[in-house]
């Protein structure tokens, strides 16, 4: 079965690259943009591989050059969710390509004994999506049931404190919630202290501004857009498919999700949209490409 569904993603992602749509969707839709792609934990080998693909066809930036003036060629940020710990066996690849991503923390859970709630066995157990539909405290409730408990040591799954500072030339490090709730089911309270505790403890952890933060599992509304705002960031990077430029509503980024483990056929095609935007359909979301949102 994980077989024939591999095989049927290499081979409408080659009639995406083929057919040329990949290369008009970069010449209509990124031209002098800036595509933010957001990955989560790739190995090394894949990464250098996505990289080297994209110093052919583009500009490899900072996420804070999204409003900087066009120069009339494409441009790239590479951004990375979570923290995860495997982050840091990307700092060669990052060197090589001289390319300076920015990776959003979860300031509780990095550099601690703790594991991201998704990756531990109880929210298997549960079913991650399903927990991501109840409300905050139910969600809470239900892995506590299935031996999670958020604010106690566990399997460390996130960077830690000396992996951080080994990087810290190199990355930028900002935040995405404290523990990864879906904010639109957390209460006001709940919403505004994983918003704006964050920004602190990041700060505080690696004695450098915080200014940028990411929604995460892309769920957001008015509310989370006010806090984010309220709690001095400048910025925000949504799960909504596109690219951004001068235009663009510095809380509302747009994104191209990457498959951490894309073959280069399947990453050319991904950068175009198309994949991304089908999928978002399928789950019930807009035409306007936002992210399906609960």
């Amino acid at each position: 079965m994980k077989r024939g569904k591999a095989f049927i993603k290499e081979f409408l992602a080659a009639l995406v690259v083929l057919t040329g749509i990949a290369r008009a969707t970069r010449a209509w839709l990124w031209r002098d943009r800036v595509a933010v792609l957001l990955y989560h934990d790739p190995d090394p080998q894949t990464l250098d591989r996505h990289l080297s693909y994209l110093r052919k066809i583009c500009e490899l930036v900072p996420l804070t050059d999204v409003y900087a003036p066009a120069n009339g060629r494409p441009r790239a940020a590479i951004t990375l969710d979570d923290g995860h710990a495997g982050n840091a066996a990307l700092l060669p690849i990052f060197i090589k390509h001289n390319v300076r991503p920015t990776i959003f923390l979860c300031s509780r859970i990095v550099g601690r004994a703790r594991s991201h709630w998704w990756l531990h066995p109880g929210s298997l157990r549960a079913g991650h999506e399903r927990l991501k539909r109840m409300t905050n405290a139910e969600r809470l409730a239900e892995l506590a049931a299935n031996g999670y408990y958020q604010d106690a040591d566990d399997r460390p799954t996130g960077l830690s404190v000396e992996q951080m500072e080994a990087m810290r030339e190199h990355v930028d490090f900002q935040a995405h919630t404290r523990f990864h709730p879906v904010l639109t089911r957390c209460s006001d309270t709940e919403c505004a202290t994983e918003i704006g505790d964050s920004k602190h403890e990041i700060e505080a952890l690696l004695s450098h501004p915080c200014e940028h933060f990411a929604y995460p599992n892309g769920n957001y509304g008015e509310r989370e857009v006010s806090l984010v705002r309220a709690a001095g960031f400048k910025s925000a990077r949504t799960c909504d498919i596109g690219w951004n430029d001068q235009r663009s509503d510095p809380f509302r980024l747009r994104t191209i999700i990457v498959d951490d483990t894309a073959s280069t056929t399947r990453f050319a095609a991904q950068l175009s949209g198309v994949p991304l935007f089908l999928r978002y359909l399928k789950d019930g979301g807009s035409w306007s490409g936002k992210f399906p949102q609960f």
